[in-house]
């Protein structure tokens, strides 16, 4: 290969991962906003509801069971929400260290063998994040029927 197509090709490699680069901080901004909103709207629906307790309102006994199960998954949805934003803060610091140490090595001139980011990184963001995403559907269903139940009750 002549040395103008090695530089080409190095151009357009480093385009390609540079990218390669911007959507994937994207896709985790992205990620990021909505774990934020989702867990925003699971504290607000949880403030709203005992806002609505403290007014010592009388709920009919139909609606107690869907308000109990609203209250435990919409916490546990903001638990699993807190665990996403926790492993994407723990991976990505890794990888950070792990680029650090390469960056050194390189400046060293010295081997260094890298590590691949385990896999289970992501599925542990996933799967907290739709396990989260599941029990904040749940939760604001259940507040949705119980908001239905005591409406029906009043009139």
């Amino acid at each position: 290969m002549t040395s103008d197509r090695k530089q080409g090709y190095s151009a357009e490699l480093n385009e390609l991962i540079q990218k390669h680069n911007e959507s994937q901080q994207a896709t985790v901004e992205r990620a990021q906003d909505l774990v934020k909103m989702l867990l925003l709207t699971s504290g607000g629906a949880l403030a709203v509801c005992a806002n609505f307790f403290s007014a010592k309102v009388s709920i009919p006994p139909q609606a107690v069971l869907p308000i109990q199960f609203a209250w435990v998954t919409l916490s546990i949805a903001i638990v699993l929400f807190g665990v996403v934003l926790l492993v994407m803060l723990a991976r990505d610091y890794f990888f950070g260290e792990s680029q650090g140490a390469i960056i050194e090595a390189a400046v060293n001139k010295v081997d260094y063998e890298e590590t691949p980011t385990s896999p289970h990184w992501d599925l542990w963001m996933w799967g907290s994040g739709l396990l989260g995403f599941l029990a904040f559907i749940i939760g604001m269903g259940c507040f949705t029927l119980s908001a239905c139940l005591f409406l029906s009750t009043a009139t």
